[in-house]
């Protein structure tokens, strides 16, 4: 072989492993004709590195997107043309990734049917609410859409267009309501609180982050795009010209759009960060949902979902085991072990007699579930009642479906897609990316705050909104007043404030676990049964937080079924309604459900869980209930507690708490008592530290200083032993490069081979 024949041949192989090599993830952008297997590849223990996960996916011809934090597995994504060749070759290609040496496990993604929690989500509605945005688009240029507001009466005005129109954020009756009916925000923003450098995930459909509300803010290093991971910009800007993907957009401008900018209406926390986790536009799996929640979990303080199982009162679902591992994750890892928060819409299936117990997002123990109000402070047509809601915020709507004598021309206003404003996006959608805002204040005046001290703040300073709605309070056994319609209440971002600056932090959260260890128990047709649990010790949990029954029946119609847990401290809570749509057969099967309803209550005691069954509500039921009529039965009950050790001489009343030891309903006039006496703590005098931006400077040069300090102390075996690492690493690289290499050079040799045996004699010397 001649001198340049071989120089030709190394160029080419340079070449070809220079292409290799930056197109490890390169595939050609999938059209409408094609669908794609999700997989999860856990690697064995010698070889797991991105690095290598990208050379199997390149061997096999499958796209390679990443690691999913907290699961420990690497996403794979498999794309095949809509028919059945296609799709046996690539079922082929996930056993063929089982047999592989260097992969300890396989698992293919399931698909999931998710619903944004707006008042448009359902698909019938979406054409019509697509007609009526184009007739009715709010923009700067329509100057009648504006209503007249003296903008003197306002304690805070911004110059945004709409701002005097945003009632949930400050109420001086300017739209002829009640006045105070708000969040409180205006005390926090008067001391300088504003959510700056606290970073908001809008985990959705997409964001819009050239709109002129979120472009300054936006933080595009901490964004993704899941539905085409064929991006390698990995934009999570929505598809426009598809109906309805203006939510993820929606979403974070009610959070943090800009104030003071002439246009729209203002975030609760306008100097806070966003980003967005592009989701919910294309198919989704347990493998991509459980990505989205742990994405950037360490630089992102709170992530903000407004979406979940659908809310039509028929479905009962628990996050898959990818998820709960990624929740998980996300609070023991994200911020730097401080949690990251999720904040979840709670839904608005109230219309369709469903319950939010039934969906086992919002019912997490790692999550805060935020539900709606209205105007008024009365809970809404389309709201959820269960004891898993934290609590609730403003964002308007009916309270009855049938009746308009309670409503205003405006709900929340926020950015729209392509630059738009709207001034009615509604739905618990709106409340959830509201409390975050909220919640980014309060990290802002405390950023050591963990997840669950927010959660404690919450329980703390939520208001009772109303004296209407009073019928389902009750107070614990530790002095909050609680209820399946608000919550703890209203969040009150002043007072959260307030409170926050001075917050000890709570001690860890420890668990127990109680199991029912007697028979199964019959379930009969408009019965009532009653199961004990008898706690005599639970380690280091003195004041509960959250606690979770799980529960296994049998029943010919699973929402003919209602189920009560009573604590020790005789406090109920309800943790499933009768749903009248739910005709399923299937009975449930170890299901979360989760109160918040004894909140710093003791756990040692008789737990009793109380299991009703009503006769069926149709003559087709009745006739299909004969048939069932004898196979009901309780299979499973056990206690989950999560909770804390109390601090030794810590005062009861530290923040304004008592213990009651057991639980009462308060009277009305108690609760008017209650009512008045919080209203007159939010219109008193502020007592927040003002923001210090100059001590806030000093510390974190002072924590710069000490991180630096520590990294210098760090002992020379430890120093060694990330040198050995670094070589170790170095040395895998070099293998895997050479690898590469001698496989691109055995086959260019055999493309040479071939080609030699067509040159002619002369040529081949």
């Amino acid at each position: 072989m001649s001198l340049f024949s071989r120089r030709f041949i190394r160029l080419v192989a340079f070449l070809l492993l220079l292409v290799y090599i930056t197109n490890i993830n390169a595939f050609k952008p999938h059209d409408n004709d094609e669908e794609y297997i999700d997989i999860g590849v856990r690697l064995t223990g010698d070889v797991r590195d991105q690095l290598i996960a990208d050379l199997i996916a390149q061997e096999r011809g499958v796209l390679s997107s990443g690691h999913i934090e907290g699961v420990g597995l690497y996403h794979f994504q498999i794309r095949h043309k809509r028919n059945a060749r296609s799709k046996r070759a690539a079922v082929s290609l996930v056993e063929e990734l089982k047999r592989d040496e260097r992969i300890e496990y396989v698992t293919v993604g399931e698909q999931l049917e998710r619903k944004k929690r707006d008042l448009f989500s359902d698909d019938r509605l979406i054409d019509l609410y697509n007609k009526y945005k184009q007739k009715k688009q709010y923009n700067d240029d329509d100057d009648d859409e504006s209503i007249e507001i003296d903008r003197s009466i306002l304690d805070v005005s911004f110059d945004d267009k709409y701002f005097p129109e945003q009632w949930y954020l400050q109420n001086k009756g300017q739209l002829n309501t009640p006045e105070n009916h708000d969040i409180n925000v205006v005390p926090a923003w008067s001391a300088g609180y504003s959510g700056r450098g606290v970073l908001i995930s809008i985990v959705d459909d997409g964001l819009d982050h050239a709109h002129q509300e979120l472009r300054d803010r936006y933080q595009a290093r901490f964004s993704y795009d899941l539905n085409d991971l064929n991006d390698t910009e990995h934009d999570p800007s929505p598809n426009m010209d598809v109906a309805g993907n203006n939510h993820g957009t929606e979403c974070a401008g009610a959070a943090v759009a800009k104030a003071n900018n002439e246009i729209c209406g203002a975030g609760v926390a306008f100097n806070s960060d966003i980003s967005g986790i592009r989701i919910l536009d294309g198919p989704i799996t347990t493998l991509l949902e459980a990505r989205a929640l742990t994405l950037f979990a360490n630089d992102t303080d709170i992530k903000s979902a407004s979406w979940g199982p659908t809310d039509d009162g028929t479905k009962m679902e628990a996050p898959h085991d990818l998820t709960n591992a990624a929740l998980d994750y996300g609070v023991t890892h994200g911020r730097s072990g401080r949690g990251l928060l999720y904040i979840w819409a709670s839904g608005n299936g109230g219309a369709s007699d469903d319950d939010c117990g039934a969906d086992g997002y919002v019912s997490h123990h790692n999550v805060i579930s935020i539900g709606s109000i209205n105007h008024m402070g009365k809970s809404t047509y389309f709201s959820e009642f269960c004891p898993s809601t934290m609590a609730v915020a403003y964002t308007g709507g009916r309270h009855s479906r049938t009746s308009y004598e309670d409503t205003i021309p405006v709900g929340v206003i926020t950015s729209d897609i392509q630059g738009g404003c709207t001034k009615n996006f509604a739905g618990t959608s709106s409340a959830a990316p509201i409390a975050a805002g909220v919640y980014a204040l309060v990290l802002e005046a405390n950023p050591q705050l963990g997840y669950r001290d927010l959660m404690h703040i919450t329980a703390r300073t939520a208001r009772i909104p109303n004296l209407d709605e009073t019928d389902d309070w009750i107070i614990n056994g530790a002095g909050y007043h609680v209820s399946d319609k608000f919550g703890f209440g209203v969040l009150d971002a002043g007072q959260m404030v307030a409170l926050a600056q001075n917050w000890t932090n709570v001690l860890p959260r420890y668990e127990c676990i109680f199991n029912y260890t007697g028979d199964n128990v019959k379930l009969n047709i408009d019965d009532t049964i009653e199961i004990p649990i008898d706690v005599e010790n639970c380690i280091n949990i003195t004041h509960m937080e959250h606690v979770v029954a799980r529960v296994s029946y049998d029943f010919h119609r699973r929402g003919d079924v209602k189920l009560t847990l009573t604590s020790p401290s005789k406090t109920p809570s309800e943790v499933l309604s009768y749903r009248s749509n739910d005709a399923s057969h299937k009975g449930i099967r170890n299901f979360p459900f989760l109160t918040n309803h004894n909140w710093d209550e003791h756990p040692v005691g008789r737990w009793t869980l109380r299991v009703e069954t009503r006769k069926p509500q149709t003559s087709e039921s009745e006739q299909s209930a004969m048939l069932y009529r004898d196979i009901g039965a309780l299979n499973h009950f056990s206690l989950r507690i999560f909770g804390s050790h109390q601090r030794e001489n810590k005062k009861e009343d530290q923040h304004g708490k008592r213990n009651n030891a057991f639980a009462y309903v308060p009277t009305q006039d108690e609760i008017e008592s209650m009512y008045e006496r919080e209203f007159a703590v939010r219109k008193s005098p502020n007592v927040m530290l003002k923001r210090n931006y100059h001590k806030l400077s000093e510390e974190q040069e002072i924590e710069k200083r000490t991180s630096m300090q520590s990294s210098m102390d760090q002992s020379i075996w430890g120093k060694i032993r990330r040198v050995i690492k670094d070589v170790f690493n170095v040395s895998k690289y070099i293998a895997l490069g050479l690898e590469i290499y001698h496989k691109v050079m055995e086959y260019l040799h055999k493309i040479m081979g071939y080609v030699h045996q067509f040159l002619p004699e002369k040529s081949k010397t």
